[in-house]
């Protein structure tokens, strides 16, 4: 997997806060506007800062995931006019875990592999011998978010219900962000802790990783 930020607002503190002052008649001030839009929920400003990220090596599984989040543009590489022959694809660590599962993985993937190839030598065309790849098929893909939708996607990717998968792209996305303005850095967390350090699960117990206190349990608990 690589992800790489290639494209980003230059100075994003400052882009939003300039916006900002649009509604309040007021001046940038180096992150204070930001925070307190960010917390009294003027979320609207946050649109002002963009980031485009290019990412590799990541399953067509993971990218169909991605896709789903709607505030944002894609451009991902054609199954239909790219050829893949010698496809490389990505192996779950569940799988990896036994020698069985692994060998069967790999074995069917390898028919795949050759079936593809060769159906596009007796003339197939790309478009439909794409109909075989699997999930596992590698895939590159462009991201454009601003930051409103990064914040949401991190919040929902970054949670331990996500698949792993994901969850280390976002980590990688949220490094690559942190790089080039870490005062944002603490926006882009798993949705238990947007309100910290007010931190509460929305999960139910059986989905929950344990890290903070379930909801229901606070209200029960402020109820009683």
């Amino acid at each position: 997997m690589k992800v790489e930020l290639i494209q980003y607002t230059k100075d994003p503190v400052n882009a939003i806060e300039t916006a900002a002052s649009t509604c309040y008649d007021s001046a940038a001030a180096g992150g204070r506007i930001m925070r307190h839009c960010y917390k009294s929920g003027h979320h609207s400003v946050l649109e002002f800062a963009d980031f485009t990220f290019r990412i590799s090596g990541v399953s067509r599984a993971l990218t169909h995931q991605l896709v789903r989040h709607r505030v944002a543009s894609f451009a991902q590489r054609s199954q239909r006019y790219c050829v893949e022959d010698g496809f490389e694809y990505v192996t779950p660590r569940s799988v990896e875990k036994s020698e069985e599962a692994l060998a069967l993985y790999k074995e069917t993937v390898d028919a795949i592999r050759r079936a593809y190839s060769a159906l596009t030598e007796m003339g197939v065309p790309a478009e439909d011998a794409r109909m075989l790849l699997p999930n596992a098929c590698c895939s590159e893909i462009c991201v454009k978010m601003n930051l409103r939708e990064l914040i949401h996607f991190c919040n929902e990717r970054l949670c331990a219900c996500a698949q792993w998968e994901i969850r280390a792209m976002t980590r990688e996305m949220v490094r690559a962000v942190a790089e080039v303005a870490p005062e944002l850095k603490d926006f882009l967390v798993p949705k238990c802790e947007k309100h910290a350090p007010n931190s509460f699960c929305t999960e139910t117990k059986s989905r929950s990783c344990g890290r903070h206190p379930l909801l229901s349990d606070l209200v029960d608990h402020k109820e009683s």
